[in-house]
């Protein structure tokens, strides 16, 4: 699929979802929230996929403790990378989208996907963040 493609499922999928979210330059970003949790997910999409990256709202103040705690869950993800941008958790994940027809669920799977390690693995993340 081409890129415009890719930003039009996304675009739909976020739509009947009923989530609100803008478009950033390349970007797409929305806001997810579990119980009292709530992060913000930018989506990059490019030609045959999309790239999700669930940012936690913390700032790891405890670097050290913040990339261990990185390594660790990362050893537990089955796709995707958890990594700190600019001093903060980011859980990045991709959905290819080459197959027009399993394209939808692909992209629906991941974003689901990352939502759900958001949440699994707030309380350690946070922990971490906080150094302890």
């Amino acid at each position: 699929m081409q890129e415009d493609e890719c930003k039009a499922l996304l675009q739909n999928l976020l739509e009947n979802s009923g989530i609100t979210w803008q478009q950033d330059w390349h970007w797409i970003r929305f806001r997810f929230q579990s119980g009292g949790m709530v992060w913000e997910t930018a989506c990059r999409c490019e030609k045959g996929g999309v790239t999700a990256f669930g940012r936690y709202p913390f700032a790891a103040a405890a670097r050290q403790a913040a990339l261990e705690a990185c390594s660790s869950i990362n050893s537990c993800l089955r796709q995707g990378s958890l990594f700190l941008v600019d001093g903060a958790p980011v859980l990045r994940t991709y959905a290819s989208l080459n197959d027009p027809y399993g394209a939808a669920d692909a992209l629906a799977s991941m974003l689901e996907y990352n939502a759900a390690a958001i949440v699994q693995f707030w309380g350690k993340m946070q922990a971490a963040c906080h150094g302890r």
